[in-house]
């Protein structure tokens, strides 16, 4: 199990609402929705690198998933506009 220091759990944790505000902006911020991001790290050689993953759930409990294949901080708004 990996560690993770304070200074590493916040720029996480930024970069996760960041990503939920551009999510947010492309889906009208009137949607109201649930959106959960999470980035995911294979230490095994044979996986790729890491990887964000998005679930977005509206209240008629419609879910839609992608997965963008780079690390949350390097995830960008035409990431987002490719996906939604």
């Amino acid at each position: 199990m990996i560690e993770r220091s304070a200074m590493q759990t916040a720029k996480s944790l930024w970069h996760t609402q960041r990503i939920k505000r551009l999510i947010r902006e492309r889906i009208g911020s009137g949607a109201a929705c649930l959106v959960s991001v999470r980035e995911t790290i294979c230490t095994d050689p044979a996986c790729p690198g890491p990887a964000t993953e998005v679930r977005i759930t509206t209240l008629s409990f419609r879910e839609t998933h992608f997965t963008i294949h780079k690390p949350a901080s390097a995830v960008c708004r035409s990431d987002i506009s490719n996906v939604i």
